[in-house]
């Protein structure tokens, strides 16, 4: 121990007389070690920090999968009365619980203050199965669930912090939930993640009074706890058996073929649902991928700084051959130089942790618009990431990695040496060089083939971001606030369950339109019954009047206004007129690929095609004929990148339609408070679960993921680059300084300054070459695990590939002229006596 102090302190000596060295080796190293806890930390979190629960590693979702769709599962949803026989005939879990996802309105105490809110009815046992206590109060108990027992809720930290402003008294206050007094009995903690990430109030769900309800009525979810020691593919195989029990007493409440197996709860949460589904990136992956790409990082900085070393170890060659004739060990000397490299690791360590710090606070402001977008918010905002217990663990670990790889091979190649031959020369060795010289060209082609393959990467993501950014959608979402309607069942002039399509339901929905018409800044209002650009539904099947043959086509009811306000664009024909939409005309306006498969090159305009039927039958014509009035360029309905699907647009009074669309003036974001006021003051207790601008709302569900991996991987990128930079600058000088006695012979006996210039370029050129080969060849494999997060282009596109060589062709013919320009300053004389 006393002689691993003293080589401590001769360390911390020797680094302070260089501190050009140690201050570009701690850089080098800091940056990788703090990229990669950054990379780290949002990976624990997000993979096996997410789920705040009791044992979240034993955590399942149950899903069921249609024969006909095997790449689609959903979550299963069974009644109440049969979540008792679940829990009653399985062999594998301690429990399982049942919770419905749902939107609703807080009516506070004072009035006229509504707040919108995600509310999740929960079986009354559902806290206790997770194991995690209030922040204030209690949780949903039992009792709860009793249909004698008060009407009672949970809040979350997140709505209790943004609209109650993070008052305490309101614990215990009866507030009105969704058309119902109830009292507050808890606050839960910011990171309680329970039966939906955006969930922001709980009440609890009665088996009583939801007994017997369809199989199919439960748009929820099940969560259950597999025992200790059970596999997932034994509990999927005792679900599956299970749920086929209730298939053969209910056929027509599941599919014709269907298979029941588990998902891990941690899986579930980062799997993309719903419409997102068709078109998302897969954030698992994304986060692999990251992983991947900062450990070539990391050793793009080790072995920057591991040349820096063995050119540090090669001028001190004679250092250590005196050492070794005195008497020193071989190992005494490698563990010196060790216990060097292991003080500049400790120091980049506690740099690359300061660094990391600042980062994840970044990421995790960052975050949250890419975890809104995964199954509905399921990923909350609040995952857990910091510089944690594992993650600091983690930074620890690759500062002793780093010590290793950055020390131990220079440390080894710097003590192999003839003792005569040092002791005798005079100055720098000659033999060491030449012996090192091949070593740090390899590091230096290392270097350059890991940064092609970082560089090749982000490359492909920014060129995938743009297009995926510039795909013509066949509409304009600039400039348009998005809204959904559904009048509430309370409405005093709507009964429930009416259709837009009723004389009821157009005095209502036509009272809410000229309000919102009134609007300073809105330009026009439409109505359709699809999300704009995420609407996958092609199940109305479809035939020419007479013809065998039929197509599933998208159908989209809208009213006269929604040309204009969606900026669609008309190829021929015209749009439906407001006398068709109020008369509920059985005319459609056709998109060019429904056109083009039923008619080809003919002219469809007046000709009919046969709906064959609709889904509610008591609401909606069976079997009518349509007839055309026009066609429209194609739009995109399950995201840019997926091919548009043949689509008809009908009146909405045909079939109904719950989203407004407002065209407007001014920043639709503005509008939000006031489109929702005008909607309250049609019907009080109406619900608005949606009011975001369509270029929002593109950003979240479209952008927002492949926004997050190119944020994470263009500065990983940035980073490679620069220490390519600094490596190849630093190899090209000392290169410089062994070779400056040879440079002035040369000089000396005729050579010109250009000389020596293309004479240092072409060495420099010629590593960037070697590392250029290997680099595209690793490439060419490896960005190949990139394809699920590129759209639109191929993992070998010679566009990205050639933009990239080109770029570090250039940064390292620049790295290499500052000391090639300093090379040819050499003063032949002065040369000449170097030595």
């Amino acid at each position: 121990m006393e002689s691993l102090l003293r080589d401590m302190r001769y360390a911390l000596r020797n680094l302070r007389k260089d501190p050009k060295f140690t201050f570009v080796a701690i850089f080098a190293l800091a940056l990788g070690i703090g990229a990669s806890t950054v990379v780290f930390g949002v990976f624990y979190g997000l993979l096996f920090n997410t789920i705040a629960a009791k044992h979240p590693e034993r955590l399942v979702v149950p899903l069921i999968t249609d024969d006909r769709e095997p790449d689609t599962a959903r979550p299963l949803a069974l009644s109440l009365a049969d979540l008792d026989v679940v829990r009653q005939q399985n062999r594998v879990f301690e429990n399982v619980v049942a919770y419905i996802e749902d939107s609703g309105l807080v009516l506070a105490d004072d009035g006229p203050r509504r707040y919108q809110f995600f509310c999740t009815r929960v079986t009354s046992d559902a806290f206790e199965f997770y194991g995690v206590p209030a922040l204030l109060g209690r949780g949903i108990l039992p009792e709860d669930g009793s249909p004698a027992a008060p009407a009672v809720f949970v809040m979350s930290f997140k709505l209790w912090k943004s609209s109650f402003h993070s008052d305490p008294s309101i614990l215990g206050k009866t507030i009105t939930v969704d058309g119902e007094p109830r009292t507050l009995v808890g606050i839960m903690p910011p990171r309680f993640q329970a039966f939906g990430g955006r969930t922001e109030i709980w009440t609890p769900l009665s088996l009583s009074r939801d007994k017997g309800r369809a199989y199919t009525s439960l748009p929820g979810e099940l969560l259950a706890r597999l025992k200790p020691g059970v596999t997932m593919p034994a509990a999927s195989a005792d679900m599956d058996t299970i749920v086929k029990r209730f298939a053969a007493d209910h056929p027509k409440d599941f599919p014709a073929r269907f298979n029941v197996h588990l998902q891990t709860a941690r899986d579930h949460l980062l799997a993309p649902a719903g419409a997102t589904a068709f078109f998302h990136s897969d954030l698992k992956h994304l986060l692999y991928d990251l992983l991947a790409a900062v450990f070539m990082l990391l050793l793009l900085a080790c072995s920057n700084v591991a040349n820096l070393l063995l050119s540090r170890a090669t001028a001190r060659e004679k250092e250590m051959g005196l050492r070794s004739a005195l008497g020193a060990a071989r190992g005494q000397l490698i563990r010196q130089l060790l216990v060097e490299s292991c003080v500049l690791a400790a120091g980049a360590c506690l740099a690359g942790c300061v660094l990391a710090w600042f980062s994840l606070r970044f990421v995790s402001a960052v975050l949250p618009r890419v975890a809104d977008v995964y199954a509905g918010s399921r990923v909350g905002a609040e995952a857990g990431l910091g510089l944690n217990g594992p993650v600091l663990f983690f930074a620890l670990a690759l500062a002793v990695l780093t010590t290793v790889l950055c020390g131990l091979a220079p440390a080894l190649r710097a003590t192999r040496w003839d003792l005569q031959p040092l002791i005798a020369n005079s100055g720098k060795s000659k033999s060491g060089a030449l012996r090192h010289g091949r070593f740090r060209a390899a590091l230096v082609i290392a270097q350059v083939a890991l940064s092609i393959v970082l560089l090749a990467g982000a490359g492909l993501m920014i060129r995938s971001f743009y297009l995926l950014t510039h795909v013509d959608l066949g509409f304009s979402p600039r400039n348009v606030l998005m809204t959904v309607f559904l009048p509430s069942p309370s409405h005093a002039k709507l009964p429930p369950i009416k259709s837009f399509a009723s004389s009821e339901g157009q005095a209502v929905l036509q009272d809410v339109m000229d309000r919102l018409k009134a609007l300073p800044g809105v330009v026009s209002v439409a109505i359709e019954d699809a999300m704009p650009g995420y609407s996958p539904s092609r199940g109305y099947e479809t035939s020419l009047p007479g013809g065998d043959r039929s197509e599933e086509v998208g159908v989209w009811s809208a009213d006269e206004n929604l040309l204009q306000t969606l900026e669609l664009r008309l190829i021929r024909g015209r749009w439906l007129s407001k006398r068709e939409v109020q008369t509920t005309q059985f005319v459609g306006v056709v998109t060019e690929r429904m056109a083009r498969d039923f008619f080809g090159d003919a002219d469809p305009i007046g000709r009919q095609v046969r709906m064959k039927e609709f889904t509610d039958s008591s609401l909606r014509p069976h079997d009518v004929q349509f007839q055309i009035i026009g066609v429209i360029a194609d739009v995109k309905t399950v995201g840019p990148q997926k091919p548009a699907i043949p689509i008809i647009f009908l009146p909405y009074t045909v079939r109904g339609g719950f989203f407004l669309l407002l065209k407007t003036t001014v920043d639709p974001a503005s509008l939000k408070n006031a489109v929702q006021q005008q909607i309250w003051a049609v019907d009080g207790d109406e619900v608005v679960p949606l009011t975001s601008s369509l270029e929002e709302f593109l950003q979240r569900f479209t952008y927002a993921t492949p926004e997050f991996g190119l944020a994470m991987v263009a500065p990983l990128a940035g980073i490679a680059l620069l220490l390519l930079t600094v490596g190849v600058f630093s190899v090209m000088a000392y290169t410089v300084s062994l070779r400056t006695q040879e440079i002035g012979v040369r000089m000396a006996l005729g050579a010109q300054q250009g000389d020596v210039l293309r004479m240092i370029l072409w060495h420099g050129l010629a590593l960037l070459s070697a590392g250029l080969v290997i680099g595209l060849l690793a490439s060419l494999g490896l960005t190949r695990f990139l394809a699920s997060q590129i759209r639109g282009i191929s993992a070998t596109d010679p566009w990205t590939f050639g933009s990239v060589a080109l770029l570090l062709i250039v940064t390292g013919l620049l790295a290499c002229y500052l000391p090639a320009r300093r090379a040819t300053e050499v003063d032949p004389l002065v040369a000449l006596r170097y030595e």
